[in-house]
């Protein structure tokens, strides 16, 4: 596995007005860093603004694919860079890893700190504001182009740069990806053992395990 951190970024919540008029508290608009400090709620200098939703030891830290990155960004018709101010909310945008390689229970370390991937993100509405796109939320939820979260087993330090290595992956069949079509395609009693055994998996976060039972009630 060749993977990496391009970038790396951090922000406070602020007040934003956004190009339809809405004015609201966020940090989705976060700004790149050559290093962060990172402990078991995240990265030192990093907040988040709806903390119902995000934020937690379940969602420390938010990473994306440059390639999804690019891919949603080219679905929406922009031209956002990656290397830039945050789109997405996203703190690692990171080479050579995917919603398709990428599992729920994996471990990597990035420099001094060691992360497990706990679920895929859920997109919001902000994703479309800040987007300056009415359909954003929808194609990241449709298309699974949503990134995953971790939370932090080893704090420490990351720097721009740093390869990524993976110490395990015991849930080969749970990627990303996978998980998302599960919530995404109309219930079914074919993808009934497929649910089951996510929901079964210990690393799983709650919060994503509470929608994947949504799904199962719909079919039973």
């Amino acid at each position: 596995m060749n993977a990496e951190v391009l970038v790396m970024k951090i922000g406070l919540v602020e007040k934003m007005t956004f190009s339809d008029g809405t004015t609201l508290e966020s940090a989705i608009r976060k700004q790149p860093v050559e290093q962060i400090v990172v402990n078991e709620m995240g990265a030192e200098g990093n907040d988040v603004g709806l903390k119902a939703h995000h934020g937690g030891v379940d969602k420390a830290l938010f990473f994306m694919s440059d390639k999804t990155f690019e891919y949603l960004t080219n679905l929406i018709g922009k031209d956002f860079d990656w290397q830039g101010r945050a789109i997405y909310g996203e703190n690692f945008i990171v080479s050579g890893l995917d919603e398709y390689n990428v599992c729920v229970g994996d471990h990597y370390q990035i420099g001094e700190v060691i992360v497990e991937v706990s679920q895929p993100r859920k997109p919001c509405e902000r994703l479309s504001l800040n987007s300056e796109h009415s359909e954003t939320q929808e194609i990241v939820r449709e298309k699974g182009l949503t990134g995953w979260y971790v939370r932090v087993l080893q704090t420490g330090v990351c720097k721009k740069g740093d390869k990524i290595h993976r110490l395990q992956q015991p849930y080969p069949k749970l990627n990303i990806m996978h998980l998302n079509q599960l919530i995404a395609q109309k219930p079914n009693k074919a993808i009934t053992a497929d649910l089951e055994e996510a929901l079964s998996c210990e690393v799983l976060a709650e919060a994503f395990k509470r929608t994947l039972r949504t799904q199962l009630k719909r079919i039973k």
